[in-house]
């Protein structure tokens, strides 16, 4: 499927080339998806970037590609031209470290093409999933259902040094699913892992990878309709892919819905909301959020639950039901412990508001518009510091400006906690961009976009958030341009990488822009 894929040169060696190039222009870009370039990182620390993008068009059935490869500092290491179907996409890319693996799609063909590559500049490895009728109609509904250039649903995680885990919608027989495939990096090994309940509808939301476990949430719902879906801790084996574990993360208190994990000290601390026993998620709002540490066999042997009552209301002007004032419900994007053992939850405000266009619509169509009276406000920052224990010490909002993301009919009634992960991973319409830390964990930087209606500036402008020992400074860069899309990676620390898009000149922009 795909043809004539060679990459980089000593991708080892990005930082060992000159510090001359800060800016770089790519020409004859008839096509781009910005969310195809993204910054090479070993750890924290940015190594290089690579862009990928249409770059001719042969004929009506065959595009030119090119995927290109700088160091740090924007110097080209490597320029690969191919030709292929122009029904070859590419969904995902990441990078592990040493080695990089992009995900191409051909509708044609009905094939996902898994390719990974060296730091030799040599392709290592190819993996291909021949898909069904049935798994095609199933992936156009779910994860092939994004189709703007920026929106793509995330389901592609590197593992340092070792491989990928590739997280995909699925469709078995009578089962909804979903597929957890492995790639290793370093040689050829796969392994697939598809949980199947005998016609249930089942969603798989990667944590992350600890001590030789990969860790899921699964949701297990009776139908469609299922208010309270069953929540399970699910544990597979690094290295076979066999069930290790699949333990309900309800106890004889609280019901917990698992929504994101990070390793702090060696240990899987696993963050979410928690509900009442007998609560439903799609219509009750959470009690709190907990901090569950887990072994690797899933036994919990911590715990720590924060009221939004209690113990976020000395802090902020909290409801008991979760919702903290102008600010909605809190989704966590990140967790950061620090040197001094000081724990931070990076966090995006959003709530449900009545959408004038969803009414609108259906008015006029009669109910038949597709879209619904309900959208999310998307709102501001928020970070909240912890110590060691898990106990809340100190928590701010960062005011921005809010955005709106129309939902679709019949999404109005699904749960605040719910939605937050559709507009993360489906929707894509959260400011926050990434957050970097330095190697001796004294400081790190929580970037996002946001915009400006000033006096002075009206226009995009990407913001930061830097702790540093004990401190914590904000800056912003004005973004504004006249480029038909833009967007912004990580640099060196204290430096941001902004691309402009210009569709009419077939041009790609890039540049460094300072932060204090």
């Amino acid at each position: 499927m795909i043809k004539k894929y060679a990459v980089i040169a000593g991708l080892l060696l990005l930082g060992t080339f000159g510090l001359n190039a800060q800016k770089l222009t790519i020409e004859n870009v008839h096509k781009v998806a910005l969310r195809n370039s993204d910054a090479i990182k070993e750890g924290t620390e940015v190594k290089g970037y690579y862009f990928f993008y249409v770059s001719d068009k042969i004929d009506k059935k065959t595009n030119e590609y090119t995927l290109q490869i700088t160091d740090n500092n924007l110097k080209k290491l490597k320029d690969i031209k191919f030709q292929d179907s122009k029904d070859v996409s590419i969904l995902e890319s990441s990078f592990n470290g040493t080695d990089l693996i992009f995900l191409f799609y051909n509708e044609d063909a009905r094939t996902l093409e898994y390719q990974v590559y060296g730091a030799d500049g040599k392709k290592k490895h190819s993996y291909t999933r021949e898909l069904t009728k049935k798994e095609k109609r199933y992936l156009a509904m779910s994860y092939l259902a994004i189709n703007d250039d920026e929106q793509t649903y995330k389901g592609l995680y590197p593992l340092e040094g070792r491989g990928f885990i590739s997280n995909m919608p699925s469709r078995e027989d009578k089962d909804y699913t979903f597929q957890v495939d492995y790639f290793a990096s370093e040689k050829r090994k796969q392994w697939t892992f598809t949980p199947t309940e005998g016609g249930k509808r089942i969603i798989g939301d990667y944590l992350g990878t600890n001590n030789g476990v990969v860790y899921f949430e699964v949701l297990k719902y009776g139908g469609a309709f299922d208010g309270k879906p069953d929540s399970y801790l699910l544990g597979l084996d690094l290295e076979t892919g066999k069930q290790l574990f699949e333990n309900p993360t309800d106890n004889a208190k609280y019901r917990f819905y698992p929504a994101s994990m990070s390793v702090l000290n060696g240990k899987s601390i696993i963050f979410g909301e928690y509900y009442d026993p007998n609560g439903n998620v799609v219509k009750d709002k959470s009690l709190g959020f907990a901090f569950i540490t887990v072994d690797e066999k899933g036994k919990v042997v911590g715990e720590k639950y924060c009221s939004w009552s209690l113990d976020l209301g000395k802090y902020l002007d909290v409801s008991s039901k979760g919702k903290i004032d102008d600010f909605g419900y809190m989704f966590v994007h990140n967790i950061v412990q620090t040197a001094d053992g000081s724990v931070f939850a990076i966090g995006e405000g959003y709530k449900k508001v009545a959408s004038g266009l969803g009414i609108a619509t259906n008015i006029l169509s009669g109910g038949r518009s597709g879209i619904a009276n309900i959208k999310i406000k998307v709102t501001d920052m928020i970070l909240i510091k912890f110590d060691q224990d898990f106990n809340v010490k100190q928590a701010k909002i960062y005011d921005k400006n809010s955005n709106s993301v129309e939902l679709p009919n019949g999404m109005g009634f699904t749960s605040g906690p719910l939605i937050g992960k559709m507009v993360k991973y489906t929707f894509g319409e959260f400011d926050y961009a990434y957050t970097q830390v330095n190697k001796d964990l004294s400081s790190f930087t929580v970037c996002y976009s946001d915009y400006v209606r000033g006096k002075d500036y009206k226009g995009g402008t990407f913001n930061s958030i830097t702790y540093n020992e004990g401190k914590i400074t904000t800056d912003r860069v004005n973004t504004k341009s006249d480029a038909t899309r833009s967007a912004v990676l990580p640099g060196k620390q204290g430096q941001v990488l902004l691309m402009d898009y210009y569709r009419k000149d077939k041009r790609l922009d890039v540049h460094f822009e300072k932060l204090n």
